[in-house]
């Protein structure tokens, strides 16, 4: 059966907290063992209150979630992608992938000329993974406790796209 992307409802929070965490505990184990992370400490409450309040996006597969993904606009030109989180289980099948491409199309038909997010700059394979998406580094901070890269794709060269909004998430 092959995987089917949708927006998320408010009956999918517990699905995409429960994703999350597993994701993002196999973040953690690139960071120092002392760094916080924000995603782990996220409550139901949390998930409930973005997928009613922002743009969530999940992946099933016979009817299990087995990723999500989150943005929001920052600006009419600019959207921010977050929680992009995929079971650790069922790496190597192009969940993320898919999860990217359809968020990435998605920002488009809104109107948007850039998408951002920021992830480890020391996490090679993520970094290079990112890359081939079509990002590329603006910058780097140590705000989170950890060098953070903030990765832009930018639909179109003739057009620059203001990033100060990103820059501080």
């Amino acid at each position: 059966m092959s995987n089917l992307i949708r927006t998320a409802k408010k009956s999918d929070a517990k699905a995409i907290l429960d994703v999350s965490k597993r994701a993002f505990e196999v973040y953690h184990q690139s960071l120092p063992p002392s760094t916080p992370l924000a995603a782990l400490s996220e409550t139901l409450q949390n998930v409930s209150f973005e997928i009613s309040k922002k743009r969530i996006f999940v992946i099933e597969s016979n009817s299990k979630i087995i990723g999500s993904i989150r943005y929001e606009l920052l600006s009419p030109e600019l959207a921010y992608i977050y929680r992009v989180a995929v079971d650790p289980t069922a790496p190597g099948f192009g969940i993320g992938s898919d999860l990217i491409s359809h968020c990435l199309e998605q920002i488009k038909k809104v109107g948007c000329k850039a998408a951002a997010l920021h992830t480890n700059s020391r996490y090679f394979k993520l970094a290079r993974y990112y890359y081939g998406k079509g990002f590329f580094v603006h910058s780097t901070d140590n705000s989170k406790g950890y060098i953070r890269a903030l990765f832009v794709n930018q639909f179109s060269t003739d057009y620059d796209v203001d990033i100060t909004p990103a820059l501080n998430r």
